[in-house]
């Protein structure tokens, strides 16, 4: 599996939250993706702009999955500044190095273990909040597509 190292400046992100149990992210997140893509037009942004699943902890914005619940940004990245209006929500991603990870919806606990190996091989990182997802432009098909697992790391 490829990965590398890539540094991205701070970025905004607006789409559509939701809320639910981490036992069924299954359900809920793909009929957010669903609504997302009936509403993208709303936006008011390029289609060809970045796509990102943005997760977080209920409770701390941007730190991982924990407990029993998470937060998830089915969400377009935007210019910098750009408010939201009625629903959608603006999520500010901060500056960091990302770890990018290719994988396929079948392969997330396996890439997920390349993620924890990275950090063990590479003691100068540590994980700096939740595991987002990115989709390139040519993202289809869930069950044969790659997107990027992008794990945001900080130094030690």
């Amino acid at each position: 599996m490829v990965n590398d190292l890539e540094q991205l400046p701070s970025f905004t992100c607006v789409g559509l939250e939701a809320e639910g149990s981490l036992n069924e992210a299954r359900e809920w997140i793909p009929r957010l993706w669903s609504e997302f893509w009936n509403r993208a037009g709303e936006i008011g942004h390029s289609l060809g702009d970045p796509v990102w699943g943005l997760m977080s902890d209920p409770e701390i914005h941007l730190a991982p999955w924990g407990g029993e619940r998470g937060k998830y940004l089915a969400a377009r990245q935007v210019p910098d500044g750009t408010l939201p209006e009625g629903d959608w929500k603006a999520w500010i991603i901060p500056e960091m190095a990302w770890l990018r990870l290719p994988c396929r919806a079948d392969q997330i606990h396996a890439t997920l273990e390349v993620a924890r190996d990275f950090q063990k091989n590479n003691p100068d990182w540590r994980w700096g909040g939740a595991v987002h997802e990115y989709y390139p432009g040519t993202f289809k098909n869930p069950a044969t597509d790659e997107f990027h697992l992008m794990v945001g790391l900080l130094p030690r």
